[in-house]
């Protein structure tokens, strides 16, 4: 999995991911064998996230690399491997959460959410990443991405210890 930092983007949307894959120079992409610019698109595949109000499909690219055979998702940082929460909804649980606030707010602002699936988020984090956090001093912030990746090779929120790079 290679995750892209893409810090114009601001909303979600096939099209933005689109524009953001078109501009993206894949002769820098690394597999994570270690070799760059082996990478070749491979496929497709559809991925539903929930935004706002409708639960929204995108169809994330896949790559391959020629020298290893892996293939790997090219997402979005403002995607959670492994989950249909977009990023920007997860800081915002978590921050609820931590601050001992309502998450009726969070609920309302994008009605798919529901408790069930803000106990999960809680749960994870608190089973996988908020020791991490707290041990290494990383804020809940707009840079945690960064921060993740940086300290322990992952997105935050990404539960599976599956490879995945930060792509600047």
């Amino acid at each position: 999995m290679i995750t892209i930092s893409e810090q114009k983007i601001k909303s979600f949307s096939q099209q933005s991911y689109d524009e953001m894959i078109e501009t993206l120079p894949f002769h820098k992409l690394s597999c994570t064998c270690g070799r760059r610019g082996d990478l070749i698109k491979h496929g497709r595949y559809s991925r539903c996230v929930k935004a706002s109000s409708e639960s929204e499909p995108i169809k994330i690219l896949r790559v391959l690399c020629k020298s290893c055979g892996k293939t790997h998702a090219l997402l979005p940082e403002w995607l959670v491997p492994y989950s249909s929460i977009l990023l920007k909804d997860h800081l915002d649980i978590l921050n609820a959460y931590l601050a001992g606030k309502s998450i009726k707010p969070i609920m309302e602002a994008n009605p798919l959410i529901d408790e069930s699936a803000i106990g999960y988020i809680i749960k994870q984090f608190r089973r996988h990443w908020q020791q991490r956090l707290a041990a290494f001093r990383i804020p809940l912030d707009k840079n945690i991405v960064h921060a993740c990746f940086q300290t322990f090779a992952r997105q935050l929120m990404q539960i599976k210890c599956t490879p995945n790079l930060l792509f600047c």
